[in-house]
């Protein structure tokens, strides 16, 4: 396995060409591209420690491939890539982008399966080492029951890591609005207020959020008897993230509040003390070997 530099460094050259090739067909849609290229290169970054425990060809499931930055470069990396990326409400303007890194893999002789439909409605036919997905179970219809397909579709021993907001922290991320209000047991965002300059879908981007929890989840697991780790360093990883990554502090802009005190007194570590019902975002790791 390439080390995560090398990685890093590819994503990067690819990016490069990419971003040129939007400048030049699609210039309205940089600043979608720059989110998911940055998402994609921390994505990468978080998800290193799983792939280290994969042997080389080892079968991975993307749910939600994003722009395929991402997919592109595990599969340049020897795994053996299906990327679920059906377009949903409220991200239409990524499918141009996604065609451009179909490309640079066509040229690089590299190979991933593509599935351009729902996950809820794909048909898994064979079982993977390592499932993943990066702030897309917050936007499915349900995502329980993508959970429990997921665990049947991972080989024993093989891991479902997800990353996603967690709705019992009052803050909603796509839209940038702090929340007051609760329904259904979680925070939940008015639809007067789902307003957001960047997103032009913002109506079908607000109806695709699903509120997921920490505490839904935790009460699913126990329904379904399969054991759930969440890593309580998330929120610290976030904001030492945020200190150096000017678009993610945009993003987010909550982070740009808490940021300047927290760096001024060095105590971002303090944020792995909050227990992971009330951090903003969770970092969810179930293993087949620990399910029943």
């Amino acid at each position: 396995m390439i080390s995560l530099e090398k990685a890093l460094d590819e994503m990067a050259r690819r990016g490069k060409f990419a971003e040129e090739q939007i400048s030049q067909k699609r210039p309205d849609l940089l600043d979608l591209y720059f989110t998911y290229q940055n998402e994609a290169l921390e994505a990468r970054r978080l998800l290193h420690t799983s792939l280290l425990k994969l042997d080389s060809g080892a079968q991975i499931l993307e749910i939600g491939g994003g722009i395929l930055a991402l997919a592109t470069q595990l599969a340049s990396e020897g795994f053996r890539v299906t990327s679920v990326e059906p377009i949903g409400e409220g991200f239409s303007g990524i499918s141009i982008i996604m065609q451009i890194f179909s490309e640079i893999m066509e040229n690089e002789d590299s190979i991933f399966e593509l599935i351009e439909s729902p996950i809820e409605d794909y048909e898994l036919d064979k079982k993977f080492d390592f499932i993943f997905s990066i702030n897309v179970m917050e936007h499915l219809k349900d995502p329980y029951s993508v959970l429990l397909q997921a665990i049947e579709k991972l080989e024993q021993g093989g891991e479902y890591r997800f990353i996603c907001p967690n709705y019992d922290f009052p803050y909603e991320p796509h839209f940038g609005k702090f929340l007051y209000r609760r329904g259904g047991g979680s925070f939940v965002l008015p639809r007067a207020r789902a307003t957001h300059h960047s997103y032009k879908d913002a109506e079908d981007l607000f109806d695709s959020i699903n509120w997921i929890t920490v505490k839904k989840i935790r009460q699913f697991s126990k329904k379904h008897n399969f054991e759930v780790n969440f890593n309580r360093h998330a929120f610290s990883q976030l904001l030492i993230r945020a200190f150096d990554d000017e678009l993610i502090r945009k993003r987010h802009p909550f982070l740009a509040t808490l940021l300047k005190p927290i760096a001024l007194l060095r105590i971002s570590f303090l944020a792995s003390l909050l227990p992971v019902e009330i951090q903003p975002t969770m970092d969810v790791s179930i293993e087949k070997s620990k399910s029943v």
